[in-house]
């Protein structure tokens, strides 16, 4: 046994050192700043083993995801690949609805006219018009390369304007596809026809007016008004959407003052008609029988007596005749007057055309309903010229005639109208108008507006 102290040997039974007294049973104690260090150390390099353990998993599940997800395409493959806009599948271009219908257009020829027909239906049915093939049951057609093969008159109306042919020739021709629908003002349109003997002749103008009804030698109602350019030849030609080239109308009267409009027959409105012969046709001794209806058509005897009295008129007033025999009470009898059902009609329709005249800031849609030079005509004429460039919108309410006073040579027609306009920036204006129209009726017969008195 030694001290601790100093290492002298001491005996089993000695309490303290002989030579240094220290006190043998006392415990040394162990230097805890190294037990500490050693230690920490122990934990640091524990904790430094288990990060990179968690960290080499990471990196290898990281890995796998990568080799799983497909590679993103790079910056050049995206700035290849084409961008296409949307597109209206039913729509096409003018020219490529004019090309594809020439194919499909006639001039249809008889013993003393011509007019026009279009491909309506497999199996070579061809639409017309009833005047252009009335009085005959055997037609001739010239397609647009200027071939000619007969038809044969199946359907023909002597109310309704209408008239159906079949060629064997065209059997297997692709017909043109039909609206079914009733077709919108405004909507853009393809006149297609013979017009003064020049086939195959396309115009393009718009639809701008429906329900347009008269009275000749057929019954038209509920026509197209359109401003695309027809003439004689046109007739049962078709009438095409601008934008489908669909067949809307068979074109069938022209309006002859100016010819700046004609009408043109809703194809939807004939449609059960021209089923109907096709799958009944008529025979040739009923077309025959019907024409004869024309011939042999009675007149009532109010019509009887203005036609013998009219006869008589001219027979009195002819080229022979000099000035001085101008009968002018007689004149007076048959000349052109007012009537309010008719004064009515046309101002309400004179405003219809004005919305779209402010719609599309064109004063064509007017032109004609005004007197040339008149005060209206100037007017009107430069207010739509200074707002073509403008933002302007009008929201019609109402219109409404409260007062037709009607005199020798002019009627005054009083209307009320209501409207909200907004300007460029959207800002609202309500009117409240009276006006006063003044009409006279030019030497055609029909109405036109001179002036017009506006009061707030």
């Amino acid at each position: 046994m030694y001290c601790s102290k100093c290492g002298t040997k001491l005996e089993e039974n000695d309490i303290f050192c002989v030579s240094c007294g220290h006190d043998i049973h006392q415990k040394t104690p162990k230097n805890k700043w190294l037990i500490i260090g050693i230690c920490t150390s122990i934990i640091a390099v524990i904790s430094i083993f288990i990060v990179i353990i968690l960290l080499f998993k990471n990196i290898q599940n990281n890995t796998k995801q990568i080799v799983e997800e497909p590679e993103p395409p790079k910056i050049e493959q995206l700035t290849q690949m084409p961008i296409e806009a949307p597109v209206d599948e039913d729509k096409k271009e003018k020219t490529q609805i004019i090309k594809e219908s020439m194919p499909k257009v006639f001039t249809v020829i008889t013993g003393n006219s011509q007019g026009s027909g279009f491909l309506y239906k497999d199996g070579g049915y061809i639409v017309t018009n009833a005047h252009v093939v009335a009085g005959f049951t055997d037609v001739i057609l010239r397609n647009h390369a200027g071939q000619e093969s007969p038809a044969v008159v199946i359907g023909i109306s002597d109310r309704t304007d209408v008239a159906l042919l079949h060629s064997q020739e065209y059997a297997n021709a692709q017909p043109f596809e039909i609206e079914k629908e009733e077709t919108a003002i405004g909507t853009e349109v393809i006149a297609i026809g013979s017009p003064q003997g020049l086939e195959n002749s396309a115009s393009i103008g718009y639809l701008t007016g429906t329900n347009r009804d008269y009275q000749l030698d057929f019954v038209y109602e509920g026509l197209y008004q359109i401003d695309a350019q027809i003439s004689e030849g046109s007739s049962g030609g078709p009438l095409l959407d601008g934008k489908t080239g669909k067949v809307i109308g068979i074109n069938s009267l022209l309006y002859t003052p100016n010819n700046s409009f004609g009408f043109s027959i809703p194809l939807y409105t004939v449609t059960p008609l021209i089923e109907g012969w096709i799958r009944e046709p008529m025979s040739k001794t009923a077309v025959a029988s019907l024409f004869d209806a024309y011939a042999d058509y009675n007149f009532s005897n109010e019509e009887e007596q203005y036609y013998e009295e009219y006869e008589e008129y001219w027979d009195y007033y002819s080229e022979d005749s000099s000035e001085e025999d101008y009968n002018e009470e007689y004149w007076n009898e048959y000349s052109y007057s007012f009537d309010e059902e008719s004064l009515t009609n046309f101002i309400l329709a004179f405003r219809d055309y004005y919305e779209l005249a402010l719609y599309y800031k064109d004063f064509y849609w007017i032109a004609d309903m005004l007197l040339p030079n008149s005060t209206a005509y100037l007017e009107l004429e430069e207010y739509l010229y200074d707002i073509s460039g403008e933002e302007y919108f009008f929201d019609f309410l109402s219109n409404t005639i409260t007062n037709i006073e009607m005199y020798d040579n002019y009627a005054l027609v009083s209307t009320n109208e209501q409207f909200n306009f907004y300007d460029a920036t959207g800002a609202e204006t309500f009117y409240d108008r009276y006006k006063i129209y003044t009409v006279i009726i030019n030497g055609e017969g029909y109405y036109q507006i001179t002036d017009i008195y506006i009061n707030e």
